[in-house]
């Protein structure tokens, strides 16, 4: 058989070349990888066309000459779209120029025109070599080579002019190109020369290239390597290695060392063994950096993946993405930010004590970077690049500051929508390839996940935020109310109404229009008064409300005569000084020193906002308790707190003539329901006094008793007065009074602070009542007053179908249905007062006493 030189290394390289064609086709194809795959397609022509010419297989030396000769020349054309592709150059013009130029030279190729096919020339060891004889025809495609080289050379100068030469797999490809044009010169420069310099050098070109994808990412090298498959390679080449290298070294030790066939045999098996075990070794190593530490990473990108996807907060997601981060690689701190208008603003960091008061500009070169080139940034690369001479100072010394080396992008699309900052890795070690894929996995998940957080998030905030003066609305309000109490109910909790004052007529004068810029104003002002320090909301077309935690009235207060100060600075632009000014009312309630629940935290605030409008509006009522001085008699303090009504002092001027008025109504309808409500105002009143109510809630209750029946004077008079048991029908529209008590009450100017008594004086505790069936304390406590009073007041006198009942029978049957009709605290209360005759009775009432 005819010995060929080296054939072995030609053999080798026409393997690795196949290997790495065959695996890379497994792969997700890009741009990068379909060039790279172009180059390792035209090296196997020209390996395996250059070894099937030495061996003159069939169909002959000259076409295996062929194909090897074309295969070479257009090496430099492939080399130079693998450049381009992977420069990401978008012109095409030298690539068409450089590409019809190697076709048209390549009938010549095959032809012989520019370089004859080379003759085997048998030498005295047995060994064939090929010797060529060249003509001036071969300068042709000279030219064209050294001038795609130029090229070649010419486009790596400027993507290292743009991107730096630490740009990843830059240096890489040009010592590939480097190798490949250095094995070729040797190949063809030194005389006699049979050592295949240039398919050694091509192996080292290819390994080089596949390099410079992977650092950029392009691909992973799990991917493309089984522990199986490895450990298939790594056999294949001890194996070849010991049938090309174990005989010469053997015979080596023989003829030069003078060792016997046996010892030369025994020590080449000794060496050999111990070769293999270090490969093992190493080998060993190379799995476990390559696979093990993968293999964790996938299981953790599973975990959070599963985790995040779940989640509908941004904030959740952020804190589960610096989590896996930090376990995974070794940082000493990390940021998150996010797209807020114009600029990426710190929204999270692994640290609670370090500051997010900083923000990253949009237009930022190296967002600029991040979006043109890469998913990641190392700091330190970039440092080296052009491009970091355009990078503010600011942005510089911020990165210096926080000591920032590697930023990662969060893409929705084209479009970053966040970055992930990452400090200096501990001990000044640098990021790895596996790390950084690693950060763009997970980037790339969070930033799916929160994309559809921020969706829920911003569906979430929209469906609570009021359209026109962008605070919280009432929804959210009942919400944020209820939570809050469960949290600070206990402790501290202040409610502040704030009731812009004649708002209506505001309107009137100046058009919706202009009373909706207004009210944005005075949504801004409250805002900025509020701060953090608690919560905006508007419950209403004119009412705002502040929930302030942990904030007591006196602090309320000074925050509510801020607000009027912001306010009356409104009045002063000059585009409002023809209008009329604007002022608001505010009423304070804290829990729990004036409230026991939410519901009655509300009814408490509202109650003193309404105050202070019937005390002349631009004014701060604090709602308290029942208050310190106290008279002797229970009856006397009720005479003084409601007296102001029944002479209709003050505020109470215009509710006087309204209440008297209705009764009347009520008292030429029906004389019993004008005194029956007379006697429950009476008694509600008292019983509120003796509950500790203040002056404000008793004085509501007692107008609330005046009015809860008015609604009867829409009942026909055979229901009214029906002797007999009322039918369900009947039934039915009796109780419909409350609703037309309602009704009417609504539309009296200032008076429906009377509604929520009114509404729920037949509610029951235990739910069963009407007309909402709301239980415990939901039912307001004005209510709960009434309804106590309601039904003793209707038991002690006489009806159209009974006469008056005991008053002990009435009493016993409070006591009954104390926790289930009745509050069972304000019962016991007002059976106490009937029998210490701490207060009046009704005529009734009292007859039936002796009764």
């Amino acid at each position: 058989m005819t010995h060929i030189p080296f054939l072995f290394i030609n053999v080798t390289a026409l393997s690795c070349f196949v290997l790495m064609f065959v695996t890379f086709l497994a792969t997700k194809k890009t741009a990068e990888i379909w060039a790279f795959l172009a180059v390792l397609l035209d090296a196997i022509l020209w390996a395996g066309g250059s070894i099937l010419m030495r061996m003159q297989m069939w169909p002959g030396l000259r076409f295996w000459y062929a194909v090897s000769l074309v295969a070479l020349f257009s090496m430099e054309l492939l080399f130079y779209f693998f450049v381009h592709t992977f420069a990401r150059r978008k012109g095409k013009f030298l690539l068409v120029l450089f590409t019809v130029w190697t076709l048209a030279i390549i009938p010549g190729t095959i032809s012989g025109f520019y370089l004859e096919a080379p003759t085997p020339v048998a030498m005295a060891d047995g060994s064939t070599v090929f010797t060529y004889s060249l003509n001036w025809h071969i300068i042709i495609p000279c030219v064209m080579f050294v001038t795609i080289i130029i090229a070649t050379a010419v486009l790596l100068l400027q993507v290292m002019r743009e991107q730096g030469i630490h740009s990843p797999g830059i240096q890489v490809i040009v010592t590939g190109g480097v190798v490949m044009l250095a094995g070729n010169l040797l190949q063809v420069g030194l005389p006699g020369n049979t050592f295949p310099f240039d398919a050694l050098a091509g192996i080292v070109f290819a390994e080089l290239l596949m390099y410079a994808l992977y650092r950029r990412r392009m691909f992973r090298l799990t991917l493309l390597i089984s522990r199986t498959l490895l450990t298939v390679v790594l056999g294949v080449i001890c194996i070849v290695a010991a049938a090309n290298f174990i005989s010469p070294i053997q015979a080596f030790m023989e003829d030069q060392l003078g060792m016997s066939g046996d010892l030369a045999t025994t020590m080449v098996a000794v060496a050999f063994a111990m070769v293999l075990g270090i490969v093992y070794l190493l080998v060993r190593r190379l799995m476990e950096a390559m696979f093990t530490r993968e293999e964790q990473q996938n299981r953790l990108v599973k975990t959070f993946s599963d985790e995040v996807s779940q989640s509908l907060s941004t904030a959740d997601i952020m804190e589960k993405l610096g989590g896996i981060i930090s376990r995974e690689i070794s940082i000493e701190q990390l940021y998150i930010c996010l797209l807020e208008d114009e600029k990426y603003q710190a929204r999270y960091c692994s640290s609670p004590l370090a500051t997010l008061s900083f923000s990253i500009s949009k237009d930022s070169p190296q967002i600029a970077y991040l979006k043109e080139q890469e998913n990641y940034l190392i700091v330190g690369e970039f440092q080296n690049s052009p491009r970091y001479l355009s990078v503010w100072e600011a942005e510089k010394e911020l990165f210096r500051r926080l000591n920032i080396d590697c930023v990662a992008a969060m893409r929705d699309g084209r479009e970053i929508v966040g970055l992930v900052l990452l400090s200096a890795k501990e001990r000044g070690r640098s990021f790895s390839a596996v790390e950084i894929g690693f950060l763009e996995t997970v980037s790339s998940i969070a930033s799916i996940a929160m994309k559809n957080a921020a969706l829920y998030e911003k569906m979430f905030r929209e469906a609570r935020i009021d359209p026109l003066t962008g605070v919280y609305n009432y929804r959210f309000f009942v919400e944020r109310l209820e939570e809050q109490f469960g949290s600070y109910g206990r402790e501290c909790l202040t409610l502040m109404y704030i009731d812009v004052d004649d708002f209506k007529l505001y309107n009137q004068l100046y058009g919706v229009g202009e009373g909706d810029t207004a009210l944005c104003r005075i949504g801004e002002a409250i805002t900025r008064s509020v701060g953090e320090g608690g919560t905006v909301f508007r419950t209403s077309g004119k009412v705002f409300a502040v929930l302030l935690p942990l904030q007591d009235t006196q602090r309320a207060r000074t925050l509510a005569r801020e607000i009027e100060s912001r306010v009356s600075e409104i009045n002063q632009t000059p585009e409002r000084r023809r209008l009329k000014p604007l002022s608001v009312s505010v009423g304070i309630c804290s829990a729990p020193y004036a409230a026991s629940s939410a519901k009655e935290l509300m009814d408490n605030a509202d109650l003193a906002s309404y105050n202070a409008k019937q005390g002349g509006k631009d004014q701060i009522v604090i709602f308290r308790g029942a208050s310190d001085l106290v008279p002797q008699h229970l009856a006397e303090r009720t005479d003084a707190i409601v007296d102001r009504i029944e002479r209709g002092d003050g505020e109470y001027r215009s509710a006087l003539s309204m209440i008297s008025a209705l009764t009347a109504a009520i008292d030429a309808k029906d004389h019993y329901t004008y005194a029956h409500s007379k006697n429950v105002a009476r008694y509600a009143a008292n019983l509120a006094v003796a509950a500790g109510l203040n002056d404000d809630q008793v004085r509501t209750i007692y107008a609330a008793g005046l009015l809860h029946d008015i609604g009867k004077i829409s009942i026909p008079e055979n229901i009214l007065n029906k002797t007999g048991h009322l039918e369900d029908a009947e039934y039915q529209i009796m109780k419909d009074h409350v609703n037309n008590s309602i009704e009417m009450i609504r539309h009296l100017p200032e008076m429906d602070y009377l509604i929520p008594g009114v509404l729920g004086h037949h509610e029951r505790w235990d739910g069963k009542g009407y007309p909402r069936g709301i239980a415990g304390e939901e039912i307001p406590i004005s209510a709960r007053c009434l309804a106590i009073a309601d039904v003793f007041d209707a038991m002690t006198t006489d009806r159209p179908y009974r006469k008056g009942l005991p008053l002990e029978y009435a009493l016993e049957e409070l006591r009954k249905g104390a926790g289930r009709q009745f509050d069972p605290n304000l019962t016991p209360v007002f059976i106490q007062l009937i029998r210490s005759r701490s207060i009046p009775l009704s005529p009734q009432a009292a007859m039936r006493r002796s009764g």
